[in-house]
């Protein structure tokens, strides 16, 4: 769901990797903020959709050998 892509999160002090440092909600209450670290040279702003995340953990979000009672 949220993986190094760009140049300058796969190349930095620590390779291909991307790690979330915190959020904030904007005043629509659907866009997430999401402020994360990027290689270990840069921190980076991602936004995104409330209702679309939960849409797509919805639809993709569990395996077939999970211990979550909820969905049995």
């Amino acid at each position: 769901m949220f993986a190094p892509e760009a140049e300058y999160e796969r190349h930095g002090d620590v390779q291909d990797v991307v790690f979330p440092c915190g959020y904030t909600v904007a005043t629509d209450g659907d866009t997430i903020n999401l402020y994360y670290g990027a290689a270990d040279s840069s921190i980076a702003l991602a936004r995104g959709s409330i209702r679309s995340l939960l849409t797509w953990l919805d639809a993709n979000g569990h395996s077939e050998h999970s211990s979550d009672r909820r969905h049995k």
